[in-house]
C-alpha cells in the first residue's frame, strides 16, 4: 500500500500526468472517445484501491476534496461570459431551461419509482449526478462533498454518467436526419437560426489562452486556493442544514460558485488568458483521482438497476423538450444542443451542435457554460426534493 502524503500526491499527480499523455496519443484516440481522462482518472485509483493499494483515507483526500475543490469551481467560473450568453436570444435559453427542468423532473420521478430498491442515501447521489447533467462533473464534485454523498453510493453514479453520456450524445447524432422533417412537422421558423448566429458574429465563447507556463499556473492556483478558503471559512459561519443533508462545506462550494460569477464579470476573467480554466480542469482530474482512491469496485454493483432509473429520467428530459418544441415551434437544432448542453456539457455539446448547424458550435458551448453556472445549486435542490418524495 502506498503510504504518507507526499506518495500518494506523488501517485495521483503521476497518475492524471500519465492518462492526459495517453489521451493525446492517436492510437487511444478511439478508447478515450468513449471513455474520457475523467472516467480514467476516477476508474484507475478505485482498482488499484480494491486490491489494497491505497489508503480509503488520508489528510491529502480531505485537503484535495475541500481546498482546491473550492478553487477549481473558482477558476473554471472565471470564462463563464455571461453577457455573450445572454446574447443567445429567448428560444435557445428557453430550450436550455426546459431542459434542465425536465432533468429535474426526470429525477424526482424516476427516482420515486426506483427507490425502494436503491440504498437509503441515493438521493444524494441522484442530485449529484443531477448536478453533473445540467451543469459539469465540477458541480457534481461540489454537490458530493457538500451533501456528503458515500462513496458507495457515488461510485456507481460515475459509472452511470460516462455510460448515459456517451449514449446519449450517439442518439442525438443519429437524429440528425430527421432535423428537416421535424422542423417541417412543427413549422418552425428557420430565420431564428440565422438570428442567433448574427448575435454570435465576432463574439468568442472563450478569451482565448496566450500564455500557460508554469509561474502563471502557481499564481493562479495560489489565489484560487486563498480565495475558496474565504469561502470555507464563510461557510463555517452558516448553519448546516441536516434535513436537506447540506453540510458547512455545502454552502461553501454554493459561495464559491457566486464568487467565480462575480469575478467572471470583473477585470480578474482576464486571467484565462494564462489558463485559468485549464488549470481549473487539472483540478478537477486530480480531484477525481482522489475520489476514485476512495472508492472500491464493489461499490458499483448497484450500477445497472441505476442505469434502468437513468434511461427513464433521461426520456422524461427529452419528453419534455418535445412538447416544448411542438407547442412553441421550436427548430430541432435548439432541442437537440440544449439536450446535449444538459447532459454532455462543454466538450461534447459544440461537437453535436456542429453536426446540426456547422456555424453554431458556438452556440453549444455556450450553453453548456450556462449550465455550469447553476449546476450546483440545482443539484442540491433535486436532491432534496428527491428526499421528499421518499423520507
Amino acid at each position: 500500500m502506498i503510504q504518507g502524503s507526499f506518495s500518494l500526491i506523488l501517485f495521483l499527480g503521476g497518475l492524471v500526468a500519465v492518462v492526459l499523455w495517453v489521451e493525446k496519443r492517436p492510437a487511444f484516440r478511439r478508447v478515450f472517445h468513449y471513455l474520457p481522462a475523467a472516467f480514467w482518472c476516477y476508474f484507475i485509483p478505485m482498482v488499484v484501491a480494491t486490491f489494497g493499494g491505497l489508503p480509503e483515507k488520508s489528510p491529502v483526500y480531505d485537503f484535495l476534496t475541500r481546498d482546491v475543490l473550492s478553487a477549481c469551481l473558482i477558476l473554471l467560473l472565471l470564462d463563464v461570459n455571461l453577457p455573450a450568453i445572454a446574447r443567445l436570444g429567448p428560444m435557445a435559453l428557453g430550450s436550455m431551461a426546459v431542459g434542465a427542468f425536465g432533468i429535474a423532473v426526470g429525477a424526482v420521478g424516476a427516482y420515486a419509482l426506483f427507490a425502494r430498491w436503491l440504498p437509503p442515501e441515493t438521493w444524494k447521489g441522484v442530485g449529484a449526478l443531477s448536478a453533473s447533467w445540467i451543469g459539469g462533473s465540477a458541480n457534481m464534485l461540489a454537490v458530493k462533498e457538500g451533501l456528503h454523498v458515500p462513496e458507495s453510493v457515488f461510485a456507481p453514479m460515475v459509472i452511470v454518467d460516462t455510460l448515459i453520456t456517451y449514449s446519449w450524445m450517439g442518439i442525438l447524432v443519429a437524429l440528425v436526419i430527421f432535423q428537416e422533417r421535424w422542423d417541417a412537422w412543427v413549422g418552425a421558423d428557420r430565420k431564428l437560426l440565422e438570428d442567433v448566429t448574427r448575435r454570435l458574429e465576432g463574439l468568442s465563447a472563450s478569451r482565448g489562452v496566450q500564455d500557460t507556463r508554469w509561474r502563471h499556473g502557481l499564481w493562479l492556483l495560489g489565489g484560487g486556493l486563498v480565495a475558496g478558503s474565504l469561502c470555507l471559512r464563510a461557510g463555517r459561519l452558516l448553519p448546516a442544514i441536516d434535513s436537506a443533508g447540506l453540510s458547512q462545506e455545502g454552502w461553501a462550494f454554493l459561495l464559491a460558485t457566486f464568487l467565480g460569477i462575480l469575478l467572471s464579470l470583473t477585470p480578474v476573467a482576464r486571467l484565462e488568458r494564462y489558463g485559468a480554466s485549464r488549470w481549473g480542469y487539472l483540478c478537477l482530474y486530480l480531484l477525481l483521482a482522489a475520489m476514485g482512491s476512495r472508492a472500491r469496485l464493489q461499490y458499483i454493483l448497484q450500477a445497472p438497476l441505476l442505469v434502468g432509473m437513468a434511461y427513464l429520467w433521461v426520456s422524461i428530459h427529452a419528453a419534455l423538450l418535445v412538447v416544448f418544441g411542438f407547442v412553441f415551434r421550436v427548430p430541432m437544432f435548439f432541442l437537440v444542443t440544449s439536450s446535449q448542453a444538459n447532459i454532455g456539457g462543454t466538450a461534447s455539446t459544440p461537437i453535436v451542435a456542429g453536426v446540426y448547424q456547422p456555424r453554431l458550435a458556438t452556440l453549444g458551448l455556450l450553453l453548456a457554460i450556462a449550465g455550469n453556472v447553476v449546476g450546483t445549486t440545482a443539484g442540491i435542490l433535486i436532491a432534496q426534493a428527491c428526499h421528499w418524495v421518499h423520507p
